[in-house]
């Protein structure tokens, strides 16, 4: 049998083909095992608090705006004092750059196409770095590797224009293949689609200037997966994000400190912040 030819937006597409053909023969069971799943799962709301705010000494010197679905609005934690956004900022704080003011907009249960469209009906801080946090609901929703680039594409290109981002970090997809709130084979087809919308993030920022991918290590060998999700077996819990919070931050420095223009972050024209204190 001969696999059709890849799509120029979808480096993966064999892989795809081979892997929605299993799903389609076990579609039966999986419509069973999602409807379960989702009747199942408890509902976490968003955790109360400020989605923006500065944290730190001294004068801001670095802005950071984190875009995405539930796990950028902090579900999972007690409040956004727990949440990614502003353990995010409390790290980069601690790099010598002064204070960071930090920004979330975030929505559960949406994907990138409707992340871009929550970015352009709100206020935008200016910002120098953005995160975006995006995958699980576009695996949920079957979004093709292409249309999800494209919606990533739109709101690195958004941030630059509105709020002024020169730097985007792009959040690979979860490991749904290691969440036991999902029974296999769900978990298996799940998985493989976050997996191909991962390839495709690899492939698309090879060689890109001013973004970068960026991937939570876990060793499943040593750490149970139990061990850092909420009480829905899904999302993070408040560990799992102060964890996230530190990695993604060395990230970020690692980055900055690359940069072709040696004063590319630098604390001038912080409008919107200096009345956050």
């Amino acid at each position: 049998m001969t696999l059709p030819p890849a799509p120029p937006e979808d480096p993966v597409a064999p892989a795809s083909f081979l892997h929605f053909l299993g799903r389609g023969l076990l579609s039966p069971m999986l419509m069973v095992q999602a409807a379960r799943v989702k009747r199942d799962i408890p509902r976490l709301p968003e955790p109360p608090g400020d989605r923006l705010g500065v944290v730190g000494e001294g004068e801001v010197g670095l802005r950071i705006l984190v875009v995405g679905d539930s796990s950028a609005a902090g579900v999972g934690a007690a409040s956004q004092d727990e949440a990614l956004g502003k353990q995010l900022a409390i790290e980069l704080s601690k790099s010598g750059r002064g204070a960071v003011g930090w920004q979330v907009v975030a929505r559960s249960g949406i994907g990138a196409q409707a992340t871009l469209a929550l970015m352009a009906s709100v206020k935008l801080l200016p910002a120098d770095v953005l995160v975006t946090v995006l995958g699980v609901n576009d695996v949920m929703e079957r979004t093709n590797p292409g249309e999800w680039l494209r919606g990533l594409d739109a709101i690195h290109n958004h941030a630059r224009w509105r709020a002024g981002v020169h730097h985007t970090v792009h959040c690979a997809p979860p490991r749904v293949d290691m969440m036991p709130v999902f029974p296999q084979p769900l978990r298996w087809v799940l998985g493989g689609a976050a997996a191909r919308l991962d390839t495709a993030l690899k492939a698309r920022l090879r060689g890109a200037r001013r973004r970068t991918r960026f991937a939570l290590p876990f060793d499943p060998r040593v750490e149970k997966p139990a061990d850092w999700l909420a009480a829905d077996g899904f999302h993070p819990n408040a560990l799992l994000y102060r964890r996230w919070a530190e990695a993604l931050a060395t990230h970020i420095d690692v980055d900055l400190a690359h940069m072709p223009e040696a004063n590319a972050v630098r604390p001038s024209g912080f409008s919107g912040f200096d009345t956050l204190r």
